[in-house]
């Protein structure tokens, strides 16, 4: 073979896999590398030779790129219980009980108190368990006289601290009394301060449960409408025991500037169907933030796959490209040319088109699985209506 001078040398070493050096033109070797007949990542054809050469480049599996499929998300959804649409994603909520003297008296057979502590287990029960609560009495100290009422319109106390430890509520519950005034400004105030900042109205939720307006001088209305348009962005909804009107029009107020809902409960049985209405609004909320979850975590398990599966072919493709490229660069500025340099690289380039080939299909099964686990979310989500 004739030797090379030193020039065409470097040229052809920088050149040469692209168009090699003393061979066959780019389109000529283009051309050729599309004719061979690749079939199970081999060209027939292809010499013992060649397929040898070309094996020391290609010693990492490519099916270690496809990683098996874990199983999809599938919320578990509850059952109906009321027909009620849901409002919002709640993430803290704070029961206020008035614990004014008026509270101990009855209503249908049992006190307002009871009947506030029997609805107040029935909103945190109906709760997904990551929601955290909290319990406070306004006006539980004193009396209802006038000589209690500055101990009284002073006293809002937390009993349950804001947490999603149900038990601790509920030993709270017990700890309600039905002894002085009504403080409602105040406890609205000190709700506020167990409040977080939020970007979405309604993730936080205020629940007063009373039987009569404010008789602290308080501005509840005032308070309530800080509660709702301030940082917090919490709503502030009033559950009324048997109000007179004069009464009930006062409280609808506060519940309106905090941007939320009043009802004025006549009897027990009103107030059972409230709390399944509430808890029926908790569960379809929680219902749909389940399935949202969980079909935006299969398309990002599902899109983060197929990427890996890309990025792991095409490096692998690349570094034995490379590989087998630098050997046959090597061995021509040695002098030592390989003879089958062109079977060599049709060989590899079956190789690559057959892992281009088996990426495809992964994709196509990956994304072939997110549409069925969505198709199966969308099914649990109409029965669970």
């Amino acid at each position: 073979m004739r030797a090379l001078p030193v020039r065409d040398l470097l040229a052809c070493t920088l050149l040469l896999t692209l168009v090699g050096c003393g061979s066959p033109s780019g389109d000529q070797e283009t051309t050729a590398d599309r004719n061979p007949v690749k079939a199970g990542g081999k060209v027939t054809g292809a010499s013992a030779e060649a397929q040898a050469y070309v094996v020391q480049f290609t010693k990492k599996n490519p099916e270690t790129c496809f990683k098996a499929q874990a199983p999809l998300q599938q919320p578990a959804l509850k059952g109906p219980t009321h027909d009620l649409e849901p409002k919002s994603t709640p993430t803290r909520v704070i029961v206020m009980i008035d614990g004014s003297g008026s509270m101990a008296g009855q209503m249908g057979g049992r006190s307002k108190l009871e009947l506030a502590r029997a609805a107040t287990l029935g909103f945190v029960d109906g709760l997904p368990a990551t929601v955290q609560a909290s319990l406070l009495v306004f006006g539980q100290q004193g009396d209802n006289r006038q000589a209690g009422k500055a101990k009284s319109c002073s006293a809002v106390d937390v009993l349950a601290p804001m947490s999603t430890d149900r038990s601790r509520l509920r030993t709270a519950l017990s700890q309600v009394r039905a002894v002085g005034w009504t403080p409602l400004a105040a406890g609205l105030e000190r709700a506020q301060a167990l409040l977080a900042a939020s970007a979405t109205p309604g993730q936080q939720v205020i629940y007063v449960v009373s039987d009569g307006e404010e008789t602290c001088d308080g501005d509840p209305v005032a308070v309530a409408r800080r509660i709702n348009s301030g940082g917090a962005r919490a709503i502030v909804n009033v559950i009324g025991f048997d109000l007179p009107s004069n009464q009930a029009t006062k409280l609808a107020a506060v519940a309106s500037a905090g941007g939320g809902e009043f009802v004025n409960l006549p009897n027990e049985g009103e107030l059972a169907k409230y709390t399944a209405r509430v808890r029926e609004s908790i569960r379809q909320t929680d219902n749909k933030v389940a399935t949202s979850i969980a079909t935006t975590d299969n398309k990002v398990a599902t899109s983060l796959a197929i990427t890996d599966a890309e990025t792991c072919v095409s490096i692998l493709a690349t570094d034995e490209a490379t590989a087998m490229s630098n050997d046959l660069t090597d061995r021509e500025v040695a002098g030592r040319p390989v003879a089958f340099r062109e079977e060599a690289k049709a060989v590899l380039n079956a190789r690559h088109d057959g892992m281009r080939a088996r990426l495809k299909v992964y994709r196509a099964e990956r994304v072939s699985s997110e549409d069925v686990a969505r198709k199966s979310i969308d099914t649990a989500t109409r029965a669970a209506r």
